[in-house]
């Protein structure tokens, strides 16, 4: 307390700028500069075995409605606290983004973590994080070892006054809160006693090791706690009694929260002047109090707010905080109501089943769905949803566990447990204090609108620019589609192109457009616009995990089934290991999938430079490649393999040409020169390009690594968009044969768009082999910022453990 008093002090006496603003009009300023920004992640699942996919469907959500802020999305799966293990880069459309994770079938058993981020939300101050986490488990090779705590081990009690301060000769509310050592919350009752071993009251904890002590006015005595059931000897230090301080009280209300304020008029330091209350960074109501009062009492009336976290902050007349209050607001205005209708329900083996969502009035919005079985999964049911990630542990500090409970659970006693989080959790995003003290924190990185590609472009080998000129970008993406973009350079040859989408690996061909007059260009890019290194926070804590033994031997036989799937578990045989040649090798370096192995004729570029002399490499390989004839254009090239003159009414067929793997023009392969191929080769027909490729194909691979010896493809960069997004299969037994089916995940459907009357959307999906109970979530979020949020088991057998 000492502290925070020589604090006030210092803040008190400090000059300049400090006192120019108010804090309300600091506030408002840093919420147009930066509004903040929340994320929930929807899964298919709560956890999962090594070798299956994570579904995720992410909403982004700003004041009060879907994020449009945001153009990426950053999702990653961590090991621990800092250890990313993959990262997915995803373009946001509307308020929403979907991917997935497809996991090793080496991953460890344990607690991994998911980490959701846009650019802007890396703007906080003093580490205070707002990113978005969850927990995830994951069942692999090694033997699950619960990490929860032992029977017997010690509790940890930790104590919040309400208001921030205990003050001398004013009753005290304190909250606490009591967990085992991993941090899971755990129920006790004590006594409180004063320095004179005097019992003063008892407590008993009210929800998931959370209470209140309520303490007679406050004199010179220190307090402690026992816990009943522990050594009489262990004492838990209750909070510092400070001389100076206001003392604070809010209770529940009908119109919202009533307070009362009391404090001594001896020291205008430690005077309320008035009181602000604000959400999402927006001051939503203000109150002066009357000066020399010892006490004062009101209404905060909440009912014309939106819900959320409210932080109630008393103020001193010289814009200092004197106390802090958070309080939750739920109107429920947020709700969007719907019914889910089983209308044809069948547990059978590989039965069809037919449910519906109904919805009453205008709907307009994205929604997602999940069904899964639900005696995969540990728990009765989900521990986040929809209304948690983004009404609540999105504001606050620390761990919350199981936000769901309080949306879900009944309303009278999730009302009085979520007014002790409030208590025992800190506002997350900023301290009045360092706001005050610093002003608005500096600008963290903006979202870069999409994909933004910037750079210079030199005329080749030399330093002058190539200014005030147009260019040519083609973007070649391993899917062979290609797109076109033209863009013009400055006087001092930059350029930038902005709101670009395309995915995974691609090659940017940079070309000069004046036919004849081309010439050949150096481009330098100013690095990636979404994969540029940066720092991130801690994740800070992570919830250990326990295995009920009846669960466990379900994962593990789904887990040895993908392992034995995917060849891991076969009987001990001994290998007589061949000697990899060169060129062998550096396939194998370069090429993947189809494009491995053999081929009608392979040149190994890296161990024999026979191309360098050649500025054109089709130039070489014309000489090189028996049977290959290459017919010039202008800047258009045509390749022919082992064909004659042709009298058919088709003529020649040209060859399908790739470069790095992806299908390319043979005018942008043409400016390579022949010293920066690594590898050449030649197919007859190829089975993975349009048509079997009846021309042949030509699959040329630029060097990379320690082969490449710089210069030559300056005018052409690899660049890697957005992460793949695959498409969840959903087997259609009418039309497929059956084969043996132990899905997980029944139906998973992340990019439904409703705009419609009373809509009713029919859903429907095949049962696997085994499943006797679904357990169906469907969530969403509409453009006026209401949210969806079912969560049903259906069918009647009890799970097993």
């Amino acid at each position: 307390m000492k502290k925070q008093i020589l604090l006030l002090i210092v803040l008190l006496f400090s000059t300049g700028w400090l006192f120019s603003q108010t804090p309300d009009q600091l506030l408002t300023r840093w919420s147009a500069r930066s509004p903040i920004e929340k994320i929930h992640l929807h899964l298919d699942r709560d956890n999962y075995v090594a070798g299956e996919t994570i579904w995720f469907k992410s909403y982004l959500y700003s004041d009060y409605q879907p994020d449009t802020i945001s153009t990426s999305l950053f999702v990653e799966l961590m090991k621990d606290s800092v250890t990313v293990l993959s990262r997915h880069v995803l373009p946001v459309f509307l308020g929403t983004a979907n991917g997935q994770f497809e996991l090793p079938d080496s991953l460890a058993t344990g607690n991994y973590m998911l980490r959701a981020y846009t650019l802007s939300m890396l703007d906080n101050q003093d580490g205070i994080s707002p990113l978005y986490k969850r927990s995830v488990f994951i069942y692999g090779k090694q033997k699950a070892k619960n990490t929860s705590t032992p029977a017997g081990n010690k509790t940890l009690i930790q104590f919040f006054p309400e208001g921030g301060n205990l003050v001398k000769g004013f009753n005290g509310s304190l909250a606490f809160k009591a967990t085992d050592q991993q941090g899971i919350p755990r129920n006790v009752s004590g006594k409180i006693w004063n320095d004179k071993n005097e019992p003063v009251t008892t407590f008993t904890s009210y929800h998931d090791g959370m209470g209140l002590i309520e303490l007679p006015a406050l004199g010179e005595f220190a307090y402690y706690a026992t816990l009943d059931g522990t050594a009489s000897d262990e004492h838990y230090s209750l909070p510092t009694i400070s001389n100076k301080g206001i003392h604070i009280s809010l209770i529940d209300h009908p119109q919202g929260y009533f307070f009362e304020l009391e404090q001594r008029t001896d020291d205008p330091v430690f005077q309320a002047a008035y009181m602000v209350g604000q959400m999402q960074h927006h001051v939503v109501f203000q109150q002066r109090f009357v000066q020399g009062k010892e006490s004062q009492q009101g209404v905060i009336n909440t009912k014309h707010l939106n819900s959320g976290v409210l932080q109630v902050t008393f103020f001193n007349k010289d814009h200092l905080p004197l106390a802090e209050r958070l309080c939750f607001v739920n109107n429920k205005e947020y709700i969007l109501s719907g019914e889910l209708r089983t209308d044809t329900l069948d547990f059978g083996y590989k039965a069809r089943n037919r449910f519906s969502l109904a919805m009453k009035d205008t709907v307009q919005g994205s929604f997602s769905i999940s069904i899964i079985d639900n005696e995969q999964s540990q728990l009765p049911r989900r521990e986040e949803n929809i209304f948690s990630s983004l009404l609540l542990t999105g504001d606050l500090r620390g761990y919350v566990h199981d936000p769901a409970w309080y949306f879900v659970a009944d309303a009278d006693s999730a009302k009085q447990a979520l007014d002790l989080v409030m208590m025992t959790n800190g506002w997350r995003r900023f301290r009045w204090e360092q706001l005050l003290a610093k002003g608005i924190p500096p600008a963290g990185p903006k979202d870069m609108s999409y994909i933004t590609l910037a750079g210079k472009v030199n005329y080749q080998g030399v330093k002058k620019p190539f200014s005030d000129k147009q260019l040519l970008l083609l973007v070649n993406t391993k899917d062979g589609k290609r797109s076109m973009q033209f863009l013009k350079t400055d006087a001092d040859g930059n350029f930038r192109i902005d709101s670009m989408i395309f995915f995974d690996k691609s090659r940017l061909i940079f070309s000069d457009v004046r036919g004849k007059k081309s010439q050949y260009i150096d481009v330098f890019m100013n690095g990636d616009s979404l994969r540029r290194p940066r720092v991130m926070p801690s994740l800070g804590y992570v919830p250990p995990f326990s295995i009920a033994p009846a669960i466990e031997n379900k994962w593990k036989m789904d887990y040895d089934a993908i392992a034995k799937a995917n060849g891991q578990m076969l009987e001990e045989v001994r290998l007589k290991v061949i000697k990899k040649s060169p060129e062998q090798l550096v396939d194998e370096r370069y090429t993947s999938g189809a494009f491995s192995g053999d081929a009608a004729k392979t040149i190994d570029l890296v161990n024999n430079d026979e191309a360098g002399a050649y500025q054109n490499i089709f130039d070489f390989l014309q000489a090189r490649v028996n049977g290959l004839r290459v017919v010039a254009d202008g800047f258009d090239y045509s390749l022919y393999y082992r064909q004659n003159s042709s009298i058919s009414s088709m003529g020649d067929i040209p060859m399908a040409l790739f470069l790095d793997e992806i299908e390319t023009d043979a005018s942008v392969i043409s400016t390579i020169p022949g010293s920066q191929i690594a590898l050449v080769k030649v197919y007859s027909s190829f089975v993975a390009a349009s048509g079997n490729a009846p021309g042949g194909m030509l699959a040329l691979y630029t060097k990379k690594g320690q082969d490449y010896s710089g210069g030559g493809l300056a005018n052409q960069v690899p660049y890697t968009g957005y992460s793949v997004i695959k498409e969840f299969y959903s087997p259609d037994y009418k039309k497929e044969e059956s084969k043996p089916d132990n899905r997980n995940t029944l139906l998973w459907r992340p990019n439904i768009i409703l705009n419609s009357i009373d809509p009713v959307l029919p859903i429907g999906f095949y049962n696997n082999d085994r499943t006797k109970q679904y357990r169906v979530v469907i969530e969403g979020l509409t453009v006026s910022g209401k949210m969806l949020c079912i969560e049903k088991v259906i069918g009647t057998e009890k799970r097993s453990f």
